[in-house]
């Protein structure tokens, strides 16, 4: 694959992981979602327009919301005669605290991660099976050849054995709450 295809193909790869969280990040600041929508799509043409300014190895996602912030205000200005909305104190206060937010959140996935990594293989497999393949309960205590009970109980164990793992590692690196 030339260098090119590679290019489009990560940026591809990366604004498709970014989606959700761009329009969280939008809807936060536009209340209607069928706006949130629009200012969604016109935020992804202009950064399929601008990805050569991106740099890599730097943060997409937070380059990706000044992006969306641009086009917010843009949206916001030429609305603001239809429809009240947000004055730019506002929006780059929403914009401030939606970004720590975001960042807070993509903190305890990887602490997540790397929590998951941790446990031992049997645990690490049960999780695999519920939420990365989408087994059931079910299904997996039979895998397991135990109870439908003992499967519940052994997941809220392991559920809240990463919750501590999580809240400790946030904490370790000072990012707790």
């Amino acid at each position: 694959m030339s260098d090119s295809n590679e290019e489009t193909a990560e940026f591809i790869q990366l604004l498709t992981e970014s989606q959700r969280t761009l329009f969280q990040y939008i809807h936060s600041l536009i209340p209607h979602r069928n706006d949130a929508d629009e200012v969604l799509q016109e935020t992804n043409l202009v950064l399929w327009r601008e990805y050569h300014q991106f740099q890599h190895g730097t943060n997409f996602r937070a380059w990706a919301c000044t992006v969306a912030l641009n086009q917010v205000r843009a949206f916001t200005s030429k609305r603001r005669a239809k429809r009240p909305f947000f004055d730019t104190d506002t929006l780059m206060l929403i914009s401030e605290r939606q970004q720590k937010k975001s960042a807070y959140f993509e903190s305890r996935l990887d602490a997540l991660e790397r929590c998951v990594k941790k446990l031992p293989q049997r645990k690490r497999m049960f999780v695999d099976k519920r939420y990365r393949i989408g087994f059931t309960i079910e299904t997996i205590a039979k895998d397991m050849g135990s109870t439908v009970d003992a499967a519940y109980k052994m997941l809220r164990r392991i559920r809240e054995d990463l919750h501590t793992c999580v809240d400790r590692t946030l904490s370790q690196e000072g990012l707790g709450k």
